[in-house]
């Protein structure tokens, strides 16, 4: 176990909505001091973000108490790279809220908005730039209206990706540090500055797509064995050149100087598949084992990795 946890945290209990499924679970601290993830239940729902009344009697039931914090998956917000107009300080809110409003498909006064700034390093002269968070509000004010219903106070709504930002700056060794979740369907990649997100890409492009196989085909009266591993190298190339491309635009175009490493968050089927990528990007590399970091309490035998390491940084939220 890395011994390196700077803080006590709390006991606290999450839901996480996802498109398809919510999923409860806790965090705190383990009795020797580093922190803990759980998941207490996993339920199947349909479109849950906008079925709160449907749900919430199932999420008290599950949790039992009268605290939770929320966590949206990454499909039900927006990320918005977006410059900071150059107002008073006073008036910055309201710019920035205008600037959002070009940028999001529905009503401003429909949206929750959250920024967080760039750091001063990476303007060098040139515009501030900032990340908006958006997603719409009627949505989880429902939640919060059939939880506080149920007995429940929520006390805090995060996003996916400042959690897996979270594990990037409990992980990094240097300043200037990224992270890479390796999931079955996609990739998401979150470069840090000293405490910060400054970048944060998400590619279409997972473990699935790396897994070269043989399949039988037919055509006339032939059965032909096509072998499939030319079509993951492909992959894996192309994947490996949009991420030198992220790296490009951050010492470049930000310039906050190159990427020191890169530290690989992945299931051990995936690990010679992260070795093989991380050796096409030319930078010094670590592949993750979250339990350096955490103990992860397995109640439940049918959650896999996938769906533990979608939550660890939540386990951090404290810290940041």
């Amino acid at each position: 176990m890395n011994q390196r946890a700077k803080y006590k945290p709390k006991k606290q209990d999450w839901l996480k909505i996802s498109t398809d499924r919510l999923t409860l679970f806790e965090t705190g601290m383990h009795s020797d001091g580093l922190p803990y993830l759980k998941v207490k239940e996993t339920l199947k729902a349909e479109s849950p973000l906008i079925n709160a009344k449907k749900y919430a009697a199932r999420v008290k039931q599950n949790t039992g108490r009268s605290q939770l914090n929320i966590l949206i998956a990454e499909d039900l917000y927006q990320l918005l790279l977006s410059d900071v107009p150059d107002v008073p300080d006073e008036e910055l809110d309201a710019a920035i809220e205008l600037k959002a409003a070009d940028l999001i498909s529905y009503d401003l006064d429909d949206a929750i908005l959250d920024v967080i700034r760039l750091p001063k390093e990476a303007y060098r002269g040139r515009m501030k730039m900032s990340f908006i968070i958006a997603m719409q509000k009627q949505p989880i004010q429902q939640w919060l209206i059939e939880l506080i219903q149920q007995g429940i106070t929520v006390n805090i709504v995060d996003v996916s990706v400042t959690q897996l930002r979270n594990f990037g700056l409990r992980t990094q060794n240097f300043t200037e540090s990224g992270i890479f979740h390796i999931q079955e369907s996609k990739c998401r990649l979150v470069l840090n500055y000293q405490n910060e997100m400054v970048l944060s890409r998400t590619f279409e492009t997972g473990l699935k797509d790396f897994v070269g196989a043989e399949e039988t085909v037919q055509e006339d009266e032939l059965e032909l064995t096509v072998d499939s591993n030319a079509q993951s190298t492909i992959q894996l190339e192309s994947l490996a050149l949009d991420i030198r491309r992220s790296f490009d635009y951050y010492e470049a175009q930000l310039s906050l100087g190159a990427i020191a490493e890169l530290n690989i968050l992945c299931e051990e089927a995936s690990i010679e598949h992260a070795k093989t990528l991380a050796g096409k990007l030319g930078v010094r590399f670590n592949i993750l084992d979250p339990a350096d970091y955490l103990h992860i309490i397995r109640d439940q035998q049918a959650n896999n990795n996938e769906t533990y390491y979608e939550l660890i940084g939540c386990a951090f939220r404290e810290a940041f």
